[in-house]
């Protein structure tokens, strides 16, 4: 990835070691390859990626679902250039929530990377803080207050990092009073959701 040193992977880890369920989340625009190899067979950690494909780094494929006793704690969404907040909506309602309900987190870790956002100058996904938002407020009812950690990652203009980044505090601190973009729909990406729905349901009847 991106970084030298994993800072949600550590903190997960740690938790772990405590005897907690730790659930990560991750919306950069980047497949979490790190996190994901680091609890591929861990069944009290879940990573979930929702991601652009293809992209750097070409992992984070619709079938990756992590393997032996994790097997099924791995969920990646691997969308298409253009993707837009619609599609994480209906991602996070039919497949992610669902998914670690049933894996009852103690704790929720965000991979906050902001670099989905349609401005950003390196990725061609099409969110806006308004959508992160959205997605960070889905998550909250995960776990109690105080049991949840964000951590700040990629995002490489300066504007729309710091309008998702305030979108997000307020998401956390106020219902998301502060909003300087509205969310987005129309792009492509449903049939992401619908291939992943069927994997969760194949994995559920084993």
């Amino acid at each position: 990835g991106f970084c030298l040193f994993n800072n949600v992977a550590v903190a997960a880890a740690a938790l772990r070691d405590r005897g907690e369920r730790v659930a990560i989340v991750d919306y950069d625009a980047h497949h979490g390859n790190g996190t994901q190899d680091l609890f591929w067979s861990d069944p009290d950690v879940f990573y979930v990626s929702m991601h652009e494909w293809p992209q750097y780094p070409g992992t984070g494929g619709i079938h990756e679902v992590g393997g032996g006793a994790g097997r099924g704690t791995t969920l990646n969404l691997p969308f298409p250039s253009f993707a837009t907040g619609d599609v994480y909506r209906r991602a996070l309602d039919e497949v992610v929530l669902p998914a670690l309900a049933a894996f009852a987190p103690t704790w929720l870790l965000i991979s906050a990377g902001f670099d989905a956002h349609r401005a950003d100058p390196i990725t061609s996904l099409g969110l806006t803080s308004g959508d992160y938002a959205d997605l960070t407020m889905a998550l909250l009812p995960l776990v109690p207050a105080g049991r949840r950690l964000l951590h700040l990652e990629g995002g490489y203009d300066l504007d729309a990092l710091a309008d998702s980044t305030g979108a997000v505090i307020s998401a956390l601190i106020d219902d998301g009073a502060y909003r300087p973009e509205p969310a987005t729909a129309g792009g492509p990406g449903a049939e992401v959701c619908a291939a992943s729905l069927k994997i969760r349901d194949a994995l559920a009847d084993r």
